[in-house]
Formats: C-alpha cells, structure tokens, sequence
C-alpha cells in the first residue's frame, strides 16, 4: 500500500516538464535570495565596511559555488590513517560549499576589519537626537530612577557608550 503511494508521487514529479521546475526553481532561489537581501538590509546599516563584508563573502561563496572543486588539490594526504583522510575530506567538503565559504569569510571579516571612524561618529550624532553629548563623543541618556525607595522619578543620566 505505501510503495503504490509514492511510486505515484514519484511518478507525477517526473511528469512535469523540465522547463516547469526550471522556472520553479530559479523563482525559489530568487525569493531565498530577496529575503536574505531584505533580511541584511534591515539589520545592518549599509556603510562602506559592511558593504565590503557582504560583498567578498558573496564573491567568495558564489566561486565556491560555481567551481566546487577548487579545494581538492589543497589537502594531499595519502597515507594509512582513515581518521584524518576522514577530517580532510570533511573539510574540503566544507570549503565546497558555498554558504560556508561565505559564513567563514564573512564572520572573519566583520571580526577582523576595524569600525571605520565616520560610522561611529553617525552612530553618536544618532543616538545624540534622542538624548545629550557628554562632551566625549558618548551619549547620555536620561531615565526616570525608579526602585530602591526613589518614588520622585527624578531624571539621571546614564552614559552610553
């Protein structure tokens, strides 16, 4: 009864035309690729370094993608020991896959590049809107003190930053 089902199912995926599941296809992808576009867009400010960041690690994953081989002749070993054949092959496995190439690149370059000087400067002048400069390039903010019997709610200021 369960092999009748999905021999049928089966059989009705090979039915559709291969230019179907082509359009299909390159609508899903596009759709993955808009979300994650719009997912980027809406957690980072697009500044030059962030940019960059982006960019390298798509140029990088996107080559990863497109020659997947281009890690094999790196890790050469020919020897007895399965275990490390083993890690080497997971490895290169690894390095064959796009989304990982470019998670790699890009965590290692948000972590490395240092913050350029204009983008903390426009962060102070935002967060400077909402409350005052303390004249060291911080921010203070101003909170009502609340707790530990203060019941006036005067204003302190809390520097940020």
């Amino acid at each position: 009864m369960i092999s009748g089902i999905f021999t049928k199912f089966a059989a009705s995926l090979v039915a559709i035309p291969s230019a179907v599941l082509g359009g299909m296809t390159t609508f899903l992808f596009s759709a993955v690729a808009v979300s994650g576009i719009a997912i980027v867009a809406k957690g980072v400010p697009f500044n030059r370094r962030n940019r960059f960041i982006l960019t390298a690690g798509l140029a990088l994953g996107y080559g990863a993608t497109l020659v997947p081989t281009y890690f094999s002749h790196v890790f050469t070993y020919e020897g007895d020991n399965k275990a490390l054949r083993g890690f080497l092959d997971a490895i290169e496995l690894i390095m064959e896959t796009g989304f990982a190439v470019t998670a790699v690149v890009t965590v290692a370059l948000n972590l490395g590049l240092p913050v350029e000087l204009e983008d903390t400067v426009a962060v102070d002048q935002v967060a400077a809107g909402s409350g005052k400069g303390d004249g060291n390039g911080g921010v203070v903010r101003e909170e009502r003190a609340s707790g530990s019997g203060e019941e006036s709610g005067e204003l302190k200021g809390v520097k940020l930053a």
